[in-house]
């Protein structure tokens, strides 16, 4: 009888031993979640080590149970005084690759208190958002110019009005009656004087518009003999030099030919050219006509 209390006796302090040991455990991780507590950069993590803490708290007193003490008659668990308030500096502290904390400053007498877990960041506009603002207002810009210079381009080449040059035929010469001397002279009957040759050049002007510098640019006229006999025609020379015909010299008896001038840009003296060139007539110099040429240089 006295083996079984024994036996027992050494369980019964096996057991006691190893609630001692746990307890001892839960009570050193009890200390360390207190130190982490009083140096928690946050109000929140330090709320969460308390909690722990009263979680081990509990369990000791379900070891003290287990044990079978009483709750009156359990050791009471250290009375820990509560974590000083962290400091500026444990508050701003962080471990390494974390950024440090930004703290919210403290509100004045009158202002509401900010809400909790959020920290005022002080807002700056993003640089992106700059960047393309600049961009909208630099492609305005470009728009802007293309659509001015495609107005004064379209300006530019409109047409001017052409001047109606009117030509008039020449008259004959007439002949002065002889002074009267008293003697009688025979009377003589004019000859039929021939009918006059008639040259007209359409158009009478023609306008080259703008003509880059370096460049040539090529218009047609039409010479139209409206007589009965064939006439051979001449183009002066320009003035600027740089105008140049092809045509047939030969103009027949009711028709007409082509007269193809050429303006040289590169040979221009001006940047206009404002020209009216004489068209002679072999057979009768009284029936010349002019060929009007207008031209801008750039």
């Amino acid at each position: 009888m006295s083996d079984d209390f024994g036996t027992v006796s050494v369980r019964r302090g096996d057991r006691s031993r190893e609630i001692e040991i746990l307890r001892q455990h839960y009570r050193t991780h009890r200390d360390t979640l207190g130190h982490l507590a009083g140096e928690a950069p946050t109000e929140h993590l330090a709320a969460e080590y308390q909690r722990l803490i009263a979680d081990i708290d509990s369990s000791l007193r379900k070891l003290d149970e287990l044990e079978g003490r009483s709750a009156a008659a359990a050791p009471a668990p250290p009375v820990t005084a509560p974590p000083p308030p962290p400091t500026d500096t444990q508050r701003m502290r962080a471990s390494p690759g974390q950024r440090p904390l930004v703290m919210t400053p403290a509100p004045s007498p009158g202002e509401p208190a900010p809400a909790a877990g959020r920290y005022d960041v002080p807002s700056s506009p993003a640089p992106s958002s700059w960047r393309a603002l600049l961009i909208i207002l630099a492609g305005l810009v470009v728009l802007g110019a293309i659509g001015w210079l495609i107005w004064r381009a379209s300006s530019q080449r409109r047409p001017p009005s052409r001047p109606v040059v009117e030509q008039t035929s020449p008259t004959p010469a007439q002949s002065t009656a002889p002074a009267d001397t008293g003697t009688v002279t025979p009377a003589v009957t004019p000859a039929p004087a021939a009918a006059p040759a008639a040259l007209k050049i359409t158009p009478a002007l023609q306008d080259y518009g703008i003509i880059g510098r370096g460049t040539r640019a090529v218009r047609q006229f039409e010479a139209i003999n409206s007589g009965s006999t064939p006439l051979t025609i001449d183009v002066a020379r320009s003035n600027c030099r740089c105008l140049y015909y092809d045509y047939n010299k030969k103009v027949p008896a009711k028709g007409h030919e082509t007269i193809t001038v050429t303006v040289d840009a590169a040979r221009a003296k001006s940047a206009n050219i404002e020209e009216q060139i004489a068209v002679t007539v072999k057979e009768d110099p009284n029936a010349a006509a002019t060929i009007g040429v207008r031209a801008a240089i750039k």
